[in-house]
């Protein structure tokens, strides 16, 4: 099992040494509570309303979500 590297570690730098835009836009994503919670929102909600829902959620933070077939 991996373990977590601690901020303080000197290896925690070398973790985003390849990080593009793309991977740090998701990382802020993936620790803002205010993303979370409307991402969480959305995907509960039912038909129209979950779209509806992606839609106000994509704009708000500039994303773009593909479409599953």
């Amino acid at each position: 099992m991996d373990q977590a590297v601690g901020w303080q570690s000197p290896y925690f730098p070398k973790i985003f040494e390849r990080y593009d835009r793309a991977d740090f836009a998701q990382e802020f994503l993936r620790r803002s509570p205010a993303y979370r919670s409307s991402y969480a929102a959305a995907a509960a909600a039912p038909g129209a309303d979950r779209a509806r829902l992606f839609r106000r959620l994509a704009s708000r933070w500039g994303l773009v979500f593909r479409l599953r077939s």
